[in-house]
């Protein structure tokens, strides 16, 4: 694993797809506090240097991250770190809460419930004027960009959406819902975000009567689903239709991929992103995941990877085990942190390890899985980096799988060919072997 200078990177790029860490309210409440006197913390730094989007970190510099409103209780007043710097050196990018949507958990929502008839359930979607409008507010006023209120279809799903209140639904229900969505956001909005349409489907066909019925809407880009059913394939097609028809031009500069972070997705989107701007040189694609948060705070285990060759085994994001960096013997400690990252060239053990055995059988304290965080975020960061320059910066592309190749080769291909659609059928199986396992 190459050393860098922690004092001195940034992530700052146009040049290849952008990955939004998608920041909790755990990390992002960690960045309003203040270190305890007595709390053993990595010498030279500040709170401050864990804002990863603030250019004078002492750790390093990226500045795109996502917030989602479904963090949030409905008509709350929300104060963190985020909301405090409200605009600065970098763009935020607002989820619409559509999984609590969808999954009936948005915390200050109550009557909807697992087993509602589809009438009720739109019934009550239709009253929730107030909240609708919490939610377009609290994102016109944050966000650079931001997801539409989308309902999503996964809520119709036999065994994903099976306890979800909109499963009784059908899917022009959700569309039509969906519409009268973005409606409201036409009449309420006040245009200081830029809205991204959210573009849903299952399948080839349900994606087609989607776009169908919200393409017309004003919007400045879109969101689409990477990880779902169809994989690769969907995602080209989807954004070669866009193309196509003449969907991403100027003035529809981001396109937003949901919740998908993987080493072969960065380059995917980069592919994608370089197609396009042959005719829109604005045009970026960005993508978003929780993981490294939830690997620190859920799991609190670290993540790492290793050099990249031309194996498909190297070509990934791994995780290490909590037992291996928290101990009671490691209390005190002032053993190196054993994972590479900024914060690991300077992180010791004992800087994680803080609470004694009346505590319980762990070590860390919310502050350990906020250092933590931001090792794992770096590593995120750095792993999408290398891949890119592996493919793109590296003429001889030594160190990637073939596969991927192929697959690479395959969009270029697709988004210069009048009968795409044909040409995605002939290389499926170049398609799938690359995307099934890389959500």
């Amino acid at each position: 694993m190459r050393m860098r200078d922690p004092m001195t990177q940034s992530f700052n790029t146009t040049d290849y797809s952008i990955y939004l860490p998608a920041v909790n309210t755990g990390y992002a409440n960690f960045l309003t506090k203040q270190i305890p006197a007595n709390r053993p913390f990595p010498a030279g730094l500040a709170i401050e240097d864990f804002c990863i989007w603030n250019k004078s970190s002492k750790l390093f510099y990226h500045p795109y991250l996502l917030h989602s409103i479904g963090n949030f209780s409905a008509m709350s007043t929300v104060n963190n770190s985020i909301t405090q710097a409200a605009t600065g050196d970098f763009t935020l990018v607002g989820d619409s809460g559509g999984y609590q949507i969808g999954s009936g958990a948005l915390k200050g929502v109550a009557g909807f419930r697992k087993g509602m008839s589809a009438k009720a359930a739109i019934a009550k979607w239709q009253a929730a004027h107030d909240v609708r409008k919490w939610i377009v507010s609290w994102l016109d006023t944050y966000t650079d960009y931001a997801m539409t209120i989308d309902m999503p279809l996964w809520a119709l799903d036999p065994k994903q959406g099976k306890n979800s209140p909109f499963h009784k639904c059908t899917a022009q229900e959700m569309l039509d819902m969906t519409i009268e969505n973005l409606k409201f956001i036409d009449l309420y909005g006040r245009k200081r975000t830029k809205w991204l349409n959210v573009i849903q489907g299952t399948d080839q066909q349900t994606t087609i009567d989607w776009w169908n019925g919200v393409k017309d809407f004003k919007c400045s880009g879109y969101a689409i689903g990477a990880g779902g059913e169809g994989g690769l394939a969907q995602v080209i097609r989807t954004t070669r239709m866009m193309h196509e028809q003449g969907y991403l031009g100027d003035g529809h500069d981001w396109i937003h991929a949901l919740g998908v972070s993987t080493p072969v997705w960065a380059i995917i989107f980069t592919k994608i992103q370089n197609c396009l701007r042959k005719t829109n040189p604005k045009l970026t694609i960005s993508y978003d995941s929780s993981s490294p948060f939830q690997t620190a705070g859920k799991f609190e285990a670290p993540n790492f990877t290793v050099p990249f060759t031309n194996k498909v085994s190297s070509w990934s994001i791994k995780t290490g085990k909590s037992k291996d960096i928290q101990r009671f013997s490691y209390i005190g400690s002032k053993d190196p942190f054993p994972y590479n990252s900024p914060l690991g060239q300077v992180m010791q053990l004992g800087h994680i390890n803080v609470r004694e055995k009346p505590f319980g059988k762990k070590q860390f304290d919310t502050i350990s899985n906020m250092l933590l965080t931001n090792h794992n975020i770096w590593v995120y960061l750095d792993a999408f980096e290398r891949a890119n320059d592996a493919v793109f910066k590296d003429p001889q592309r030594s160190n990637v799988p073939q596969k991927y190749i192929d697959a690479l080769d395959v969009i270029d291909e697709v988004f210069v060919t009048a009968n795409w659609p044909a040409l995605l059928t002939k290389h499926k199986d170049v398609l799938d072997a690359v995307s099934p396992s890389q959500y």
